[in-house]
Formats: structure tokens, C-alpha cells, sequence
């Protein structure tokens, strides 16, 4: 981590911030996150798609009745603040709201105080960190139902489903798991959408499969689009994903990942979409893609303390 973060609107050395040991998320994860990349580009330091993410948070917290303090604006302010204490100019930027100190009630809302959190940590290239594309387990444990827990808000606690899946696929050999959902069609990785490609068209599902909707994946899809790439959206079945021609990850911390194997499903090591894709992506985040200017927010631009 970086020297300073950002902790209930003001910065503050990462040595000084400590939580009270009956912090309800510490003890059931009620909290709510976002990923989100700043990168070094030729007008400084860029944040990407950062009022989407910002914007993802509030509805997020929404949900839990986690009550924020401060409007998008603040907050993106506060990422600047935290950028510039830091001179940190390319890497993982984590927002975290998440239900305080106060008693054990499953009804934090009532009772427990908001945190709300601005942490910075190095990061270059993809998360998954495989070379010539990740290895990747279909789980033997299913993606939690939108009935149960919405898929469509990124919190916490939510993730242990992530965990249980990665851990077992990292100890049968793999880099990343693929968790299906309760009916038996493909939902997407401990921490990515899933596409596949076939016939040159792009394919990914949507939030009916229980998925996270990405911001990576919307704007690979956008992407896609622009560069003529016919994109599909519907359930992805298993025979779909061994017969496709290419398949790939997306996500803040992953990128564009392309996959090089699923289970004992190999695939070709060209991969002309995929590629197409990945640099279209690489470009698009450092402020390279023209069309899409306003996906970026530079931090020499904003006046922030």
C-alpha cells in the first residue's frame, strides 16, 4: 500500500487508521467496493471510466442502506487528494464503504456508523498475471443466486463466494475458476466477465446469468462495436464455451485476459479478436482512443488539494 489513504474525509497516514475490533464488516463483510485503475498516459495521470465506478458505489451501498456522506463529485475529489499525497501516478485505486462499530445487529443500518475508505495499491498489467493466457477450472461451486444476494452490486461479502472458487481452482493448477449458476449455464469468474468468440462475433451474458455487469465489459462490448465486432448478449452455455474459437476475461484488475485453456479445452494460441480487443482496451485507457475521450479523467485537470 501506498503512505497516505483517504478515511472519513480527510487524508491520513496508513499507519494511523485502525478499525474497532466489533467493526461489523469486519465480522460479516457488509461493505461495498470498487475497482478502479488510474494509468500514466501523455497527459498525466488518467483515471478510467471514473464516475461509472463512482456511480456503481452509491447504488451499491444503496442496497445495504449504507448511508455515504459524499456525492460523487467528493469522492472523486478525494481519489485526486489521495493520487497527489501519494505522487502515484499508475495503478489500483479501492473506494470502501462499510458499516462501523456499534454492535452485532444484522440490521447494521439502524445501528452502525458508514466508513467510507480511499486506499491506493501498485498495480501494472493484469491481476491474473498468466503468460500466454490463464488457465482456467470450471468450479464445483455455483455463482450465489441474484435471489439471494444481487448480483448486480459489488460488495464484500458477496466475494466469499469468489474466494471458495479461486482457492480451488489455484490448488488444482489454474490461475482462475469459471463458477456456473444454479442452472447449470456459465456466470462468469471469481472476479471477471467471461466472452467468448466464434465465427469472428463476440458473445457474453448478462445480469439474468447472476454476473456483475462489468464497466470493463461494457466497454469492451462499446469496443467491439466501433471496431465492427459483432457483440452478443444471452446465456452462455458449457458446450458454447468449448466450442467457441477464443474466450477472454475482462475486468478493472484483469484487463482483457485472453484464455488459453478451460478445463481440458484447449485454444489456439492466435487469437485474432481477442488481440484486436486487448489493444483496443490498452489504448483506451491511456487516452488513445478518440472516440471515447471522455471515458478518461486526468488528474492534472482537476484542481484538488
Amino acid at each position: 500500500m501506498t503512505e497516505y489513504v483517504w478515511f472519513d474525509g480527510q487524508l491520513r497516514d496508513v499507519k494511523s487508521v485502525a478499525v474497532h475490533p466489533f467493526t461489523h464488516a469486519l465480522h460479516y463483510g457488509s461493505g461495498v467496493f470498487e475497482g478502479i485503475r488510474a494509468y500514466r498516459t501523455d497527459r498525466g495521470t488518467a483515471i478510467f471510466r471514473l464516475h461509472d465506478h463512482l456511480e456503481r458505489f452509491h447504488r451499491s451501498a444503496a442496497a445495504y442502506g449504507l448511508a455515504i456522506p459524499y456525492d460523487v463529485r467528493t469522492l472523486a475529489d478525494a481519489i485526486f487528494s489521495t493520487l497527489n499525497a501519494n505522487a502515484f501516478s499508475d495503478g489500483y485505486i479501492r473506494p470502501l464503504a462499510f458499516f462501523g462499530e456499534k454492535g452485532i445487529s444484522l440490521a447494521p443500518r439502524f445501528h452502525c456508523p458508514t466508513h467510507v475508505l480511499v486506499a491506493l495499491k501498485p498495480l501494472q498489467g493484469s491481476l491474473i498475471g498468466a503468460t500466454g493466457g490463464a488457465r482456467v477450472r470450471i468450479s464445483p461451486w455455483r455463482k450465489t443466486p441474484s435471489g439471494c444476494m444481487p448480483s448486480t452490486v459489488k460488495a464484500c461479502g458477496h466475494y466469499m463466494n469468489s474466494i471458495l472458487a479461486l482457492q480451488d481452482a489455484v490448488a488444482h493448477g489454474c490461475d482462475e475458476a469459471l463458477l456456473l449458476n444454479d442452472r447449470g449455464e456459465i456466470a462468469e469468474g471469481s472476479g471477471e466477465n467471461l466472452f467468448i468468440v466464434r465465427g469472428g462475433e463476440i458473445k457474453t451474458n448478462d445480469a439474468s446469468a447472476d454476473i456483475l455487469e462489468g464497466i470493463t465489459r461494457d466497454t469492451v462490448i462499446a469496443l467491439a462495436r466501433d471496431r465492427g465486432i459483432p457483440a452478443r448478449i444471452g446465456p452462455l452455455t458449457i458446450d458454447e464455451v468449448r466450442n467457441a474459437d477464443e474466450a477472454f476475461f475482462t475486468g478493472t484488475a484483469a484487463e482483457v485476459m485472453p484464455i488459453a485453456r478451460i478445463d481440458d479445452r484447449r485454444f489456439a494460441a492466435a487469437r485474432p479478436v481477442t488481440d484486436v480487443l486487448y489493444d483496443a482496451y490498452a489504448a483506451a485507457v491511456r487516452a488513445q482512443d478518440a472516440k471515447n475521450a471522455a471515458w478518461c479523467t486526468f488528474l492534472r485537470e482537476r484542481n484538488v488539494a
